[in-house]
């Protein structure tokens, strides 16, 4: 076997490795397709690692590992160039140091994880930041304060490579957080202004008793209405009975 063809193999078992890597730790996940490796290691070409597959994949050529492209993964994961060159040696073997980038997490995934539960914990706080009652807005501070505590947790709970793999998980972890203190603080509130309810307005008894007495008011005085109707009504028949007597006697 050939040098070039001893390089080709090797580069391509790290890639293969890397790949799984990457996706068994969910780590570099920007790295998980041959495509990826060839936009990120050997732009000039981005299809390259399909190319060197062999005509017996769809898209290969057979060409040889670029020696830039072996540069760059070489410095990029802190690879040890020997590994290129010795069939012997295992993928798993190649790294000078485990911890530099084959186990890296990846960062720009993180943050957009950390900007999420920020941003979920700002439209918390805005939400309930208009709060003008005063035992509602140390209700609101408390809830804020322990979810804060959690915010920063979790944060840095993503800061290392340990958190990875639960990363959905923690954004749902938060999102349970919010609702459990959604429902303790509208708990509080609601008590608060049952409390306040009772204070300002009569309960629901007393009501229905001056309703009661609204109605029992109202009909006596339509009675009374009645009564005097018929009585000036009876007035009037008297009177036209007089004046029909008056008319017959002229």
């Amino acid at each position: 076997m050939t040098s070039l063809t001893t390089v080709d193999k090797q580069t391509l078992k790290l890639i293969d490795y890397l790949i799984k890597l990457h996706k068994e730790t969910a780590t570099n996940l920007d790295l998980v397709t041959d495509y990826a490796f060839g936009v990120k290691y050997y732009p000039h070409n981005k299809y390259i690692v399909t190319h060197m597959r062999g005509k017996e994949v769809e898209g290969g050529k057979e060409k040889h590992a670029p020696h830039l492209l072996i540069i760059n993964l070489a410095e990029a994961f802190n690879l040890d160039y020997n590994y290129f060159y010795n069939e012997s040696i295992e993928a798993k073997d190649a790294f000078l140091s485990k911890n530099k980038s084959a186990y890296k997490p990846n960062n720009k995934s993180l943050d957009e994880i950390s900007k999420e539960i920020n941003k979920r914990f700002e439209y918390f706080a805005k939400k309930n930041r208009s709060l003008n009652n005063i035992e509602e807005k140390e209700c609101y501070r408390k809830a804020e304060n322990d979810l804060h505590t959690i915010k920063e947790q979790l944060n840095e709970l993503l800061s290392s490579e340990t958190i990875l793999n639960k990363k959905n998980k923690a954004i749902d972890l938060f999102d349970t957080t919010i609702s459990l203190s959604e429902k303790q603080l509208n708990t509080a509130l609601s008590r608060i202004r049952l409390e306040e309810s009772k204070e300002t307005t009569p309960n629901t008894k007393d009501k229905m008793q001056q309703l009661e007495q609204k109605i029992e008011h109202l009909t006596k005085e339509l009675i009374e209405s009645n009564k005097m109707a018929f009585e000036a009504q009876k007035g009037q028949t008297e009177t036209l009975k007089e004046l029909l007597a008056l008319k017959d006697k002229l």
